[in-house]
């Protein structure tokens, strides 16, 4: 009879251990409730060859050194791009953050017929419905003189 008794309170523990899992596990890359996810994207139109000559600068929250580590500070993160289009999902944005997205071309004068376009887009939580809160166009921009956009994230 103990034996059985202690079976089944080993049992009912786990039961209740089990029930009491939370099936919407977060990680450190997953965007809460409270937070928003923000989407930049660049648009290059040309007949250049834009490998690796055309740069981004954008707000992330993760560690420069380490991006796995979730600071929740604003980092200013550039890089260049490949091709002539890039789209940059930055997730667990703080509500009330401000953010930047810039691009360039690095050469020394602009290219002729080079048109670029840039946006921002945001979304509350773990939605993937993403609205448009800004957008840019402009001729070549320069490292001299790059396109410049930014965004305040809702405080709410």
């Amino acid at each position: 009879m103990k034996r059985l008794l202690k079976y089944f309170s080993i049992l009912a523990c786990l039961v209740v251990a089990l029930s009491s899992c939370d099936d919407d596990f977060l990680s450190d890359y997953d965007t809460r409730k409270d937070e928003y996810s923000v989407r930049y994207s660049v648009t290059y139109s040309t007949t250049y060859d834009f490998h690796n000559i055309a740069y981004i600068s954008f707000t992330d929250f993760f560690d420069k050194t380490d991006w796995s580590k979730y600071t929740g500070q604003p980092t200013q993160f550039e890089r260049s791009i490949e091709g002539t289009e890039e789209y940059i999902t930055v997730t667990r944005v703080p509500k009330g953050s401000h953010v930047e997205f810039s691009t360039y071309v690095d050469v020394a004068e602009a290219l002729p017929n080079t048109k670029v376009e840039i946006s921002i887009e945001v979304v509350k939580g773990k939605e993937y419905d993403f609205t448009e809160v800004k957008t840019a166009k402009s001729d070549c921009p320069t490292k001299d003189n790059p396109l410049i956009i930014s965004y305040d994230v809702p405080d709410k």
